[in-house]
C-alpha cells in the first residue's frame, strides 16, 4: 500500500513529539545541574566567608560611614565588633568613647551578599532613622544607610556599598581596641574644630596654590588657582582629615590633609598650610562676658547676673550661649547689624517662642522672629532687645517657652522674659 504524505506525517509527528519532550527535560536538568545548585553554593560559601571574616577581628573593624547619597554630612567612624549574631557598635559620635551598644546583624543574599544590621542600635541607626532632627530634618535625618552590599573583601579590609545612597563605605581590621582608636579620633577632631576666628586655609599643594574654605558639616571647598574649586566630604582621622574619595591636584591625587598641633594649621608634603583670619571674629568675641539682666516676669521685676560664652564661631553660625537663667539661652551674633540676636528656637521638647505681651498676646516660634540687642543711646554697654522686623504686624516685646502642650515649666523657674536688657560689667 502506498503511504501519502498526509498518512506519512501522522505516523511521524508522535515520534518528533516525543523527541523535544525529551530535550527540553534533559536541557532542564543541565541548567540546573550546571547553574542554579552550584549558583546556590556559592552564594552560601560567600556567606560563609564574610562571616567567619567579620568574626575573625579580635578588635573588630572601623567603619568609615558616609549618610546622604550626595555625602552631605560628611563621614563619621564607627567601630564594629562581631560575634556569631551580634554586632557591638562603638562611634565618634557618643559624649563617651567607650560607650558601646550591641544588636544583631545578618548575612543575605540580595544583589549578592549583603551585610544588614536588623535590630535598632542608637549608634548604627542614628544616620539612617528619618525621626531624626538633624540631617534634612524630621521625615529624613541624615538620609543614610542600614542595609549595605559587600562588594569585595580582603583579610583586613572589606568595601560595602549603601544599598539606598550607592555610598562607598569601608572597614577595615583594628588593630588597637576601640576605645583607643576613638579617642585619638577625637583628639584630632577637637584640635581641628576648637580653631576659630578664621576663614580657611591657604598654601602651596603640589606646586599649586590653594585655598580651603571649612563649613561645619565636614565638607570643604578647595580652590586651586583662580578656577577648579572642589567640593569634598570628609572625615576624621588619626592624624588630619580624609577625604570621601580623592581629588587630583597638580598632577597627583590627594586623599586628605595632615594636621599639625604646633601650627595649628594642615599641612601637605612638610609645608604648613596658612590661617586665613576672620575680619568679623573681633566683632563677635566683643560681646562676651559677664552682665546684669533686667526682665519683667508679668509685674515683677528681675535682675539677674549672667555671662554670654561662646558656643560656635564658622562660615555658617555664630552663636553664644546665655548662662544664668533656669536655662541655656542660645544667642546669635547679627553680622549684618553687629548686634546680639536671640531667634526663636526648638531644642529637647520646648520651644523658645516670642511673645506680644501687648493686645491678644500672641505668640510664635516661626524661624527667623527674634529680638535684637540695640545699644542704648547715650550709653556703651546698655542693649535693649526689640522686635527684629520679621514679625509682620506683630512686634516681639519678650520671649516665652512653650510646648504641644502649653507654657514650658520643665526648669522650674521662669518661663517669661518680658522687655529684656542686658547691661556689661565694665
Amino acid at each position: 500500500m502506498k503511504l501519502t504524505n498526509k498518512t506519512r506525517m501522522k505516523k511521524i509527528l508522535p515520534y518528533i513529539a516525543c523527541f523535544f519532550m525529551l530535550f527540553l527535560q534533559a536541557c532542564n536538568n543541565e541548567v540546573d545541574d550546571l547553574f542554579d545548585t552550584p549558583a546556590q553554593q556559592r552564594v552560601n560559601e560567600e556567606l560563609k566567608a564574610c562571616k567567619e571574616l567579620l568574626i575573625s577581628s579580635e578588635n573588630g573593624w572601623v567603619m568609615e560611614y558616609y549618610p546622604s547619597a550626595n555625602q552631605s554630612y560628611g563621614g563619621y567612624v564607627m567601630i564594629l565588633k562581631f560575634t556569631d549574631k551580634d554586632v557591638t557598635v562603638q562611634s565618634e559620635i557618643a559624649a563617651n568613647p567607650s560607650d558601646a551598644v550591641t544588636s544583631l546583624y545578618s548575612l543575605k543574599s540580595d544583589m549578592g551578599p549583603t551585610l544588614n544590621f536588623d535590630t535598632y542600635n542608637k549608634y548604627l541607626h542614628y544616620f539612617a532613622d528619618p525621626d531624626n532632627n538633624g540631617g534634612a530634618g524630621l521625615g529624613k535625618g541624615y538620609e543614610g544607610d542600614y542595609e549595605f552590599i559587600i562588594q569585595s573583601h580582603t583579610e583586613n579590609e572589606i568595601t560595602l556599598k549603601g544599598k539606598k545612597t550607592k555610598n562607598i563605605i569601608k572597614m577595615k581590621r583594628m588593630e588597637t581596641s576601640g576605645d583607643a582608636y576613638l579617642t585619638e579620633i577625637i583628639k584630632t577632631r577637637t584640635n581641628i574644630t576648637s580653631i576659630q576666628g578664621i576663614l580657611g586655609y591657604k598654601g602651596e599643594v603640589n606646586g599649586q596654590e590653594v585655598s580651603i574654605t571649612i563649613p561645619s558639616d565636614r565638607r570643604m571647598t578647595i580652590q586651586v588657582g583662580t578656577e577648579q574649586i572642589f567640593n569634598v566630604a570628609y572625615m576624621y582621622g588619626l592624624s588630619g582629615i580624609q577625604f570621601y574619595q580623592p581629588i587630583e591636584i597638580g598632577g597627583n591625587e590627594i586623599s586628605g590633609l595632615e594636621w599639625s598641633e604646633t601650627n595649628n594649621s594642615f599641612m601637605w608634603n612638610e609645608n604648613t598650610l596658612e590661617q586665613i583670619p576672620d575680619p568679623i571674629y573681633p566683632k563677635y568675641l566683643k560681646y562676651l562676658g559677664n552682665y546684669n539682666m533686667n526682665y519683667f516676669y508679668g509685674q515683677t521685676e528681675r535682675n539677674i547676673p549672667v555671662t554670654l560664652i561662646a558656643k560656635t564661631f564658622n562660615g555658617s553660625e555664630k552663636s553664644y550661649e546665655l548662662q544664668g537663667l533656669p536655662f541655656p539661652l542660645q544667642v546669635s551674633y547679627n553680622v549684618e547689624q553687629d548686634c546680639l540676636e536671640i531667634l526663636t528656637y526648638q531644642k529637647d521638647g520646648y520651644y523658645v517662642a516670642v511673645w506680644e505681651v501687648i493686645g491678644n498676646g500672641t505668640l510664635s516660634w516661626a524661624g527667623g522672629l527674634g529680638l535684637i540687642g540695640k545699644l542704648k543711646e547715650g550709653t556703651s554697654n546698655v542693649y535693649e532687645f526689640v522686635d527684629n522686623g520679621v514679625w509682620g504686624t506683630n512686634i516681639a516685646r519678650a520671649l516665652i517657652l512653650w510646648s504641644a502642650s502649653g507654657e514650658y515649666k520643665g526648669f522650674g523657674g521662669d518661663t517669661r522674659f518680658q522687655y529684656i536688657i542686658l547691661t556689661k560689667n565694665q
